[in-house]
């Protein structure tokens, strides 16, 4: 997978964006970056890359290339997948799919195996180890799962006012539930099972300067009426993330403030620690992209994979509101 010559538009200026630009041009490919805003393309063009604004109609995809990445914000996903895919690329789109559970179905009906999603954390190296551990039934049957994560919005970019973050902005797609889908996807990929929603919260609680939620507990359940907890905020005030897992054998933790991950059997504790930063997923993921585009390997979470975790966010989201006072 050398990447060499392929040619890739990433679509979308921003940090994100600019990330995988960098990753996609170190692995050998011929990248060109394109967003509808001229001004926040000077900074890509600074760093070498060729630049293409769009249009203000979107979508507004150009032809000619071997690889579309679709880094804009979320209620641009499915319009700009659907546009991407009509030029023949392959495309990679940003976690989540889509913005509503209508545009995935779509989207899954168009794409097939052209369309990968951006699920990073599937090439994380501590939580590909968590998989493999449940996989190969470590901690016997499981029983229960917990996946949390937290932060106190304002300390995520530090360099940038919040109010103006996509996190922020609901008409720009923000807000936790879908910020923080990651959680969601790693419940679907370490459940390996349908799942329900029987319970949820999705509200704004905290003094934030934002118009979407900060705070969502939802309760799901498995066939077996294993729970699954999902635990997602913008107001923890020290970062906090992890996943916890109960088997009739052992129970499997791992947290990500200390890279620390233990299977606790009952006479002893097992305990591993990881050092692999995350951005090194980042770098994986878009090495898996170029074999996609050059047919070398399937995608690791193509539009009926991804699907699962905005299914669940769009039940979460609608439970929440039918249980919410008139």
């Amino acid at each position: 997978m050398s990447g060499s010559g392929v040619r890739i538009l990433v679509v979308g200026g921003g940090s994100i964006g600019q990330r995988h630009a960098g990753n996609l041009a170190g692995l050998g490919a011929l990248v060109t970056v394109s967003d509808i805003d001229p001004a926040r393309l000077s900074s890509v063009s600074a760093a070498g890359f060729p630049t293409v604004v769009l249009g203000a109609d979107l979508p507004d995809i150009p032809h000619g290339f071997d690889g579309v990445v679709i880094a804009s914000p979320t209620t641009l996903h499915a319009a700009q997948a659907h546009a991407a895919l009509a030029t023949g690329a392959t495309v990679f789109v940003e976690k989540p799919l889509a913005w509503t559970v209508e545009e995935g179905v779509a989207l899954v009906a168009a794409a097939g195996d052209r369309l990968v999603v951006g699920y990073n954390l599937r090439l994380h190296a501590p939580l590909e180890r968590v998989a493999e551990l449940v996989a190969a039934g470590r901690i016997g049957e499981p029983s229960a799962f917990r996946l949390w994560f937290g932060q106190w919005l304002p300390d995520w970019r530090p360099d940038v006012d919040y109010r103006q973050s996509y996190s922020a902005r609901s008409d720009l797609g923000g807000g936790v539930l879908f910020d923080a889908i990651h959680e969601l996807d790693l419940a679907v990929w370490f459940v390996d099972a349908p799942m329900r929603v029987v319970g949820a919260v999705v509200e704004r609680l905290g003094p934030l300067d934002i118009d979407v939620e900060d705070t969502v507990r939802a309760l799901l359940a498995t066939d077996t009426g294993a729970p699954v907890s999902i635990e997602l905020d913008y107001l923890s005030r020290q970062y906090r993330r992890g996943v916890e897992i109960t088997g009739d054998a052992a129970t499997l933790s791992y947290d990500w403030a200390t890279g620390l991950l233990e299977v606790r059997e009952p006479n002893r504790t097992v305990s591993e620690r990881f050092t692999t930063p995350v951005a090194r997923s980042y770098e994986r993921e878009m090495a898996e992209f170029l074999g996609v585009i050059e047919g070398e390997v399937a995608p690791r979470t193509p539009a009926s994979v991804a699907f699962e975790s905005l299914a669940l966010a769009g039940a979460i989201r609608e439970l929440a509101t039918a249980g919410a006072p008139a």
